[in-house]
């Protein structure tokens, strides 16, 4: 018999589970937390365009969050997804490229627009916005034109080109490549090349497509090509830039006839050398390296060739400094040893600058001396002392003896800036000039001058443009959109500007 106690109990055991389960819900499954990501993803989307929509600068702030939520670490869980994100941030590198072309295109355009409105003549508008774009950039002021120009193509001439680039199809060195093979055509040309090849994007490597549309553009208007070829042996030239290990790589920019000429005559006189007794240390790549510097400096041999050494030395290694041992009953002075062979620590830590690359232990500078070590074809080196402060690495004195340079200032600034001091520009000192104007009443002194490429000098003097000294060695470069970015002189040796 059952009691109406005992049906009030049940009724009430079965109702407390199904009280307690709405009020404590169950913790969400995997597939929730996924449904609650793309959720999440598409209502912050949608915030994010109606921000840019709404707001002139909301694009932006939208670059600044997407910059910051790709600085932390996505973790992946698996291999498979690592691959999955390398291969979807190369596809946001390749968005984040077209997007850069957009902005910069619509930059060209306001600014030429601004300029036209102020009645200024076609031939000197925009200028020093290739500057304007490769200090953004963080690329040489050259690079920033080359960007001008390429996001001007894209976007007028070839738009299956950059909307490969937005879905990640063509990288934007790929793209690069396209637009450069096709320089030599007009816009019409460009457009009917970039809408025959727009199947080819993305199927094949970046030489191969770039050796794909040379062929089909040299086809398209081979009178054009030829042009262009002409108009390009001008700028025929030899550039020398560092490299790993106190090697440098020597360049020449030449006629593809000629390159080849070069090369050849090379690999032969090697190939016949490569088995006799004086050569059998080197192969044929290296023997090919000296023979290029044996004809070119007349020397019998590579490494015995004239050069100049500029030893950069603090004043404790100028004037033998000698460090401090205390031990236990008395106190030494002993110059430090750095191994077993008993050089000293300023042996390899005092630095030579050679004019044109940078650094370089004075070890290496030293064996520059008699560089063949049979003392039989010596080299001439010139050898010039720079004194420097050990604490900020600034030149505080610059020895004048040798006869072949004259202006002790623009030695010292030459040496201080070590190349053009607009940031990223990194091309050789061309122009020493007055910081703050000489007709503005700026001081004709190492504190007032500034080491300029050509190119950055004649910049600086379009109106907007402001060079302002803040310290001897500091510069503020202002552009015209208020923009400021700060210019550094580098120390001649980084180790110099720390006192141990």
């Amino acid at each position: 018999m059952v009691t109406a106690v005992e049906d009030t109990a049940r009724e009430s055991d079965a109702w407390v589970p199904e009280a307690w389960a709405e009020h404590h819900p169950a913790p969400p499954s995997e597939e929730d937390y996924a449904a609650h990501d793309i959720d999440w993803v598409g209502e912050s989307a949608a915030v994010l365009t109606t921000t840019v929509s709404q707001d002139a600068d909301g694009a932006v702030r939208v670059l600044q969050i997407v910059r910051d939520l790709l600085r932390g670490q996505l973790a992946a869980g698996s291999e498979a997804a690592c691959i999955d994100q390398i291969r979807l941030l190369e596809d946001i590198k390749s968005a984040a490229a077209a997007a850069q072309v957009v902005a910069t295109e619509e930059f060209r355009h306001r600014r030429d627009q601004a300029e036209a409105d102020a009645g200024i003549k076609l031939e000197q508008r925009a200028r020093g916005i290739g500057s304007e774009i490769g200090l953004a950039r963080r690329v040489s002021p050259q690079q920033g034109s080359a960007a001008v120009r390429t996001a001007h193509t894209l976007t007028t001439d070839m738009p299956h080109a950059l909307e490969a680039l937005c879905d990640g199809r063509l990288s934007e060195y790929t793209v690069g490549l396209v637009v450069k093979e096709t320089s030599h055509l007009d816009p019409a040309g460009k457009t009917a090349i970039d809408r025959h090849m727009a199947p080819r994007y993305g199927k094949t490597g970046s030489r191969r497509l770039a050796g794909e549309v040379r062929a089909v553009a040299q086809q398209a208007d081979p009178v054009a090509y030829m042009k262009a070829h002409a108009l390009a042996k001008s700028a025929r030239a030899v550039s020398i830039r560092p490299a790993p290990s106190g090697m440098a790589y020597l360049t020449a920019l030449l006629p593809l006839g000629q390159a080849f000429a070069c090369k050849k005559a090379l690999h032969e006189a090697a190939t016949s050398m490569a088995f006799s007794e004086e050569t059998v240390q080197a192969g044929p790549a290296q023997l090919e390296a000296d023979l290029l510097v044996q004809r070119l400096t007349g020397q019998a041999h590579a490494e015995a060739v004239n050069i100049e050494v500029q030893l950069v030395m603090t004043d404790e290694t100028l004037l033998g400094t000698t460090s401090t041992v205390q031990t236990p009953g008395h106190t030494a002075s002993v110059s430090p040893v750095i191994d077993n062979t008993g050089r000293h620590a300023e042996d390899v830590f005092t630095a030579a600058w050679m004019p044109g690359y940078g650094p370089i232990p004075a070890a290496l500078a030293r064996d520059m001396l008699d560089p063949v070590h049979d003392h039989q074809s010596p080299a001439r080196v010139f050898l010039r002392r720079v004194l420097t402060d050990p604490v900020t690495g600034d030149i505080t004195k610059i020895d004048t003896r040798k006869r072949e340079f004259t202006g002790a200032i623009r030695r010292a600034l030459v040496l201080r800036d070590q190349q053009c001091r607009t940031p990223w520009c990194n091309a050789p000192i061309a122009h020493l000039d007055h910081a703050h104007p000489f007709a503005k009443g700026g001081h004709t002194s190492a504190g007032n001058g500034t080491g300029l490429c050509a190119r950055c000098n004649y910049t600086k003097e379009n109106p907007g443009w402001h060079h302002t000294p803040t310290n001897t060695s500091t510069r503020n470069i202002t552009t015209p959109t208020g923009h400021t970015y700060q210019s550094q002189a580098p120390p001649i040796v980084p180790s110099l500007t720390r006192r141990n």
